[in-house]
C-alpha cells in the first residue's frame, strides 16, 4: 500500500519519499532512534548535567533574536530553566506564556552564570499527564513536524498487513510476539520490558532474513575451480618496483590464497586488517597473478571515489608491465562505458576496476577467474548474489575488509568455507597516529598550519547535519559554515588553500576536488564522512573531526586511517566539549581496530542496528555481534529449515528481499 491510500497531501508524501519511505509498511517500520521517558518528573532544583530528564514547568517569558527562541520555565521547586531552539522562529507563536508544559531533553548546566538550560526539547502542553509515558524519538524528516509524523506513522499501524510471515512454532521456539504487536510496542511501548520483547522480534526478523539469503547463497558453492593458477613469475618485477618491502601478514595472505590457486582449489577468502595494513596491495598482486596465467579479475569497490583511486594506483604501479587496466562506475558517459565493456568482453582488457557496474548484467566477461570486493560489507545482497553466481562456477573470491570480525562470524558470513587471513602488521615506516582531544577550534587550527608549513596536508570532517535531529545543533557547523570560519581564520596566512565538498555537488565534481586534494593543489579540504573509507593521501597528516561526539566510534576509527599513511607522524584530532565521552576516551586510548570494534559493541545497544539503513551487510554483522547466542539458535533453525522442503517453500520469498542497498 503506497503512502497516499493514507489521505497524506502529496507535499508531505514528497517529504516522505526523499527519507526513503513510499508504503504503509515503509512508514510503519520507521523506527524511533531512541525513546525519552517522560514517566518520572524531576525539579529543576535537582537537575544534573548533561543528564535526559522530563520537568514540567509554566512558562514565563519568550525571547526571539537571529532565529533563536529562548524561553524561561519555572516550576514548584523555585528554579528556572532556559529552554532554547535554534532556527525555529515559529516557535515563539506556538509558545504560551503562563501555560504549564512538560518538557524531556538533555540538561546542560552554565556553572559560570549557574543556569540550567536545555537545548531543542520535546515539548508537549494541555494534558500534561497524558504524555508522562515513553516517547519516540524519531530522525527528522526535513519540514515536517515530530506530531505530524507521529500521527501518520499511528495512521500506517491501523492499516498496515496484520498478517505475520513467521511460523507460530517459531513464534514460541524464539519468544517473539506477533509482527503486529511488535510494531505497535515500538512507537508506543507501555514500559522497557514490552519495548525489549518488540526488539527481540525485529532482531529475529534481520537475523532470519540475513541466515536465509547467506543460506540461500552457499546452495551449489564448488570447492574445485577450472581457473588454475601454476605460474607467477611477473609478481617479483612488481615488488621489486614497490618503494617498500611488503609486511610478513601481506606477504602470509598472499602465499595462502596463492597455495590454493595454484592446487586448483577454489578460493574463498577474507582478508581483514586495519585500516592502512596494505590490504590493496595483496588485491594488486592477485591480479596480477591471474593475468600472469591468462585470466581476468575484477576489483569492486563501494564507491566512485575509491574504486576511482584503485584505478589510477593499479595503473601507476603496472605501467611496464604489458597489461591493459579498465576502469567502469554507474556514471560514466555511455560511449565510454560501451569500450569498456567491449574491452572486457573480448578479453583485451585484464584487470578491471570499477563499482558495483563491474558485475553488472550487460558486463560479459571472456575469462573471469579472480572477483576481489574490498570494503564488501557495504555492498548489498543483490550484489554479493551477482558474484555468488560467478562463486558456482569456480571462480576465485576474495573479500576484504577493515571492518574487524572473529572467525566463527566471519564463516557464517561468507560460508563454512572460508579462509579468514588477517594482516596485524603494518607496513615499515608507518608511525601510530597521535589521537588526542581538544575544546579549541583556533588551537587545532594553528596546529594544522604548522603542518602546512612543513609541507603537510590536513582533512577537517563535520558531522552530517542535513539529516540530523534538531537537537542540540547550535554548536554544529556544517561543512559550509566550517569553510567560511576557515576562510577567515587563515586570512593571516594566504598562502593556504581550502577546498570543501559538500552534499550540494555532484559525484564528479567530488571526485575532481579529491584528486586536486591527493596533487597537493589543496593544504585543507573539508567534507562530510564522504572521505571516511579508502581516500589515499600520504601526505595528509591531520585530520580534524568537529563535534566528535557525534559520531560512531568504528567510524571515527575509519576516519582516522585517511591519516598515517605515510612516513611522517600523523595526528587525529577530536575536536569536542565531551571531555568523558567514552568513545572518545577510546579513540585516545588505542588505535587497534580490534579494540575498537569490541569497544563500539560494548557501548551500543541492540537497539541502535533496528530499523536502520546502515550500508551493505554491516547492520547485520554487527546484530550478529551483539547478539552472537541468539544469531547461533536463528543459524540452526535456518539450517533445519533447508531440510524440509514444505517449511522452506513458506520463506523462499525472503531471498528476492534486497538488504543493505538502503
Amino acid at each position: 500500500m503506497e503512502i497516499e491510500t493514507l489521505g497524506i497531501p502529496k507535499n508531505k508524501v514528497t517529504q516522505f519519499q526523499k527519507k526513503g519511505l513510499f508504503t504503509v509498511e515503509d512508514l510503519a517500520r520507521f523506527f524511533p532512534r531512541k525513546y525519552y521517558d517522560f514517566r518520572k518528573i524531576t525539579p529543576i532544583s535537582q537537575v544534573k548535567d548533561k543528564e535526559v530528564v522530563a520537568i514540567v514547568g509554566t512558562l514565563e517569558e519568550v525571547i526571539v533574536s537571529n532565529k533563536l527562541v529562548r524561553a524561561k520555565v519555572r516550576d514548584n521547586s523555585g528554579k528556572n530553566l532556559y529552554v532554547l531552539w535554534f532556527g525555529n522562529p515559529y516557535l515563539a507563536k506556538k509558545l504560551k506564556t503562563k501555560e504549564t508544559y512538560i518538557f524531556c531533553g538533555k540538561i546542560r548546566i552554565d556553572t559560570e552564570y549557574n543556569t540550567r538550560q536545555m537545548a531543542s526539547p520535546m515539548f508537549f502542553g494541555t494534558d500534561i499527564k497524558a504524555y508522562q509515558r515513553i516517547i519516540p524519538v524519531y530522525s527528522k524528516i526535513q519540514g515536517m513536524s515530530t506530531d505530524y509524523l507521529m500521527d501518520s506513522i499511528r495512521s500506517a499501524l491501523a492499516v498496515a498487513d496484520k498478517s505475520d510471515y513467521v511460523e507460530p512454532l517459531l513464534l514460541n521456539k524464539f519468544n517473539i510476539p506477533k509482527n503486529a504487536v511488535a510494531l505497535r510496542a515500538m512507537h508506543e511501548p507501555k514500559d522497557e520490558k514490552e519495548l525489549q520483547i518488540a526488539q527481540r522480534r525485529f532482531v529475529f526478523d534481520d537475523l532470519f532474513l540475513f541466515g536465509m539469503q547467506l543460506a540461500n547463497q552457499q546452495q551449489g558453492v564448488v570447492s574445485r575451480s577450472p581457473f588454475v593458477m601454476p605460474t607467477c613469475n611477473t609478481i617479483k618485477r612488481f615488488m621489486d618496483n614497490l618503494p617498500f618491502d611488503l609486511t610478513d601478514g601481506q606477504r602470509q595472505a598472499l602465499r595462502s590464497i596463492y597455495l590454493k590457486m595454484r592446487k586448483g582449489e577454489r578460493v574463498n577468502a577474507l582478508v581483514q586488517g586495519d585500516v592502512g595494513s596494505g590490504k590493496t596491495i595483496v588485491a594488486f598482486i592477485l591480479m596480477l597473478i591471474s593475468a600472469e596465467n591468462g585470466f581476468q579479475s575484477v576489483l569492486m569497490a563501494p564507491t566512485t571515489v575509491l574504486a576511482k583511486q584503485h584505478y589510477l594506483e593499479l595503473i601507476e604501479k603496472t605501467k611496464d608491465m604489458g597489461y591493459k587496466v579498465g576502469f567502469l562506475s554507474g556514471d560514466m558517459k555511455a560511449k565510454e562505458k560501451k569500450e569498456i565493456i567491449k574491452g572486457i568482453e573480448s578479453g583485451e582488457i585484464q584487470l578491471v576496476v570499477g563499482t558495483h557496474a563491474v558485475i553488472q548484467k550487460d558486463v560479459a566477461f571472456q575469462n573471469l577467474a579472480l572477483t576481489i570486493v574490498d570494503e564488501e560489507h557495504r555492498f548489498g545482497v543483490v550484489q554479493r548474489n551477482e558474484l555468488n553466481e560467478k562463486a558456482k562456477h569456480g571462480v576465485h573470491q576474495v573479500t576484504m575488509s577493515a571492518t574487524p570480525i572473529p572467525r566463527t562470524l566471519a564463516m557464517s558470513v561468507y560460508g563454512d568455507s572460508v579462509d579468514v587471513l588477517t594482516i596485524t602488521t603494518m607496513p615499515k615506516g608507518r608511525k601510530p597516529v597521535q589521537t588526542i582531544q581538544i575544546r579549541n577550534e583556533d588551537k587545532a587550527y594553528e596546529a594544522m598550519y604548522r603542518q602546512i608549513k612543513q609541507g603537510r596536508q590536513c582533512y577537517v570532517v563535520c558531522p552530517l547535519i542535513e539529516d540530523s535531529e534538531s537537537e542540540a545543533l547550535a554548536d554544529v557547523d556544517s561543512v559550509e559554515a566550517t569553510f567560511d570560519k576557515m576562510k577567515k581564520f587563515y586570512n593571516k596566512y594566504p598562502e593556504v588553500n581550502i577546498a570543501m565538498i559538500s552534499g550540494k555537488m555532484k559525484q564528479s565534481e567530488i571526485t575532481e576536488e579529491i584528486a586536486k586534494f591527493s596533487q597537493n593543489k589543496y593544504d585543507i579540504i573539508i567534507s562530510t564522512t564522504i572521505i571516511e573509507v579508502g581516500v589515499n593521501v600520504p601526505n595528509a597528516t591531520v585530520i580534524l573531526i568537529k563535534n566528535a561526539e557525534r559520531f560512531g566510534l568504528a567510524q571515527l576509527h575509519q576516519l582516522r586511517g585517511r591519516v598515517g599513511r605515510g612516513s611522517h607522524q600523523s595526528y587525529c584530532v577530536l575536536l569536542s566539549e565531551e571531555k568523558e565521552n567514552p568513545k572518545l576516551k577510546a579513540m585516545c586510548d588505542t588505535t587497534d581496530g580490534f579494540k575498537i570494534a569490541e569497544k563500539d559493541l560494548e557501548l551500543r545497544g541492540t537497539g541502535d542496528f533496528i530499523g536502520t539503513k546502515q550500508s551493505g551487510n554491516n547492520k547485520y554483522v554487527m546484530l550478529m555481534l551483539s547478539n552472537p547466542n541468539f544469531f547461533e539458535k536463528v543459524k540452526e533453525e535456518v539450517n533445519r529449515i533447508y531440510t524440509e522442503p514444505n517449511r522452506l517453500a513458506r520463506y523462499t520469498f525472503l531471498n528476492e528481499k534486497n538488504i543493505g542497498n538502503k
